[in-house]
């Protein structure tokens, strides 16, 4: 082997050897602005809605102008948290099958909490729900506001004896949030506090919802109207 061709392939060898540039892998503007909402998603769920955005970048590994050419302002991707995160969970066709009184109330009930647990049962929304109500963020007000306290109108209409057009009272609104609020706490039990719980869903919903429909045939105070005329029509269908 000749000394030129020996340097050539020592040569070589060396280059070879160097670490390679690592490549930007180019995506669609579609998949790339999906994979930010998607991250900010996460990174509000286990950070809060205090974060920056320069922080966003620097886990994402991007520059933040990169961020703003698909969000404007930081406002307006939480906005967009909010959508993905809130409302592309929710189904409206679950308020038509509430007000379905040819099934019985248990049975609206009971399947409408197994799907709404199995829609919202991530701990990102969960860790969402409570970062935005502990830090003044209005998400989970709005959310509340423009969603959860429509349905809840529905089923306590629904609980009652008689069938009537007329707001629910506050008692009534009262009770039903006790319901739903039993089930929204077993997400912070288990993606909260971390603690044991079951993963027989449809049998917790189902022991949750006939706990309170005893109730209703059977309470005192408030509920007392509902449970007086439970007794003389009949058990709450």
């Amino acid at each position: 082997m000749s000394a030129v061709t020996a340097s050539k392939e020592k040569a070589a060898e060396a280059g070879s050897a160097r670490p390679r540039t690592r490549q930007r892998v180019r995506m669609a503007p579609d998949d790339r602005e999906r994979m930010i909402l998607e991250a900010a998603t996460h990174y509000f769920a286990k950070h809060g809605f205090s974060a920056q955005i320069r922080e966003l970048a620097r886990e994402l590994r991007v520059s933040q102008g990169l961020i703003y050419r698909y969000f404007k302002s930081k406002q307006e991707l939480v906005d967009r948290v909010y959508q993905h995160n809130f409302l592309r969970r929710w189904d409206a066709s679950w308020e038509d099958f509430l007000r379905d009184r040819s099934l019985p109330l248990r049975e609206r009930l009971t399947d409408f909490y197994t799907r709404y647990l199995g829609a919202i049962d991530d701990p990102d929304w969960i860790r969402l729900v409570m970062h935005s109500g502990l830090e003044g963020n209005d998400l989970t007000r709005r959310y509340i506001r423009t969603r959860v306290e429509h349905l809840l109108r529905i089923i306590a209409r629904e609980c009652r004896p008689v069938p009537r057009r007329a707001e629910p009272d506050q008692a009534e609104m009262e009770m039903v949030w006790h319901l739903h609020s039993t089930v929204i706490y077993y997400l912070v039990r288990k993606h909260i506090f971390r603690t044991a719980t079951t993963r027989d869903v449809p049998r917790l919903v189902a022991m949750v919802i006939d706990d309170f429909l005893s109730g209703l045939v059977g309470g005192s105070g408030a509920l007392g109207r509902i449970a007086i005329t439970r007794r003389r029509n009949g058990p709450c269908p």
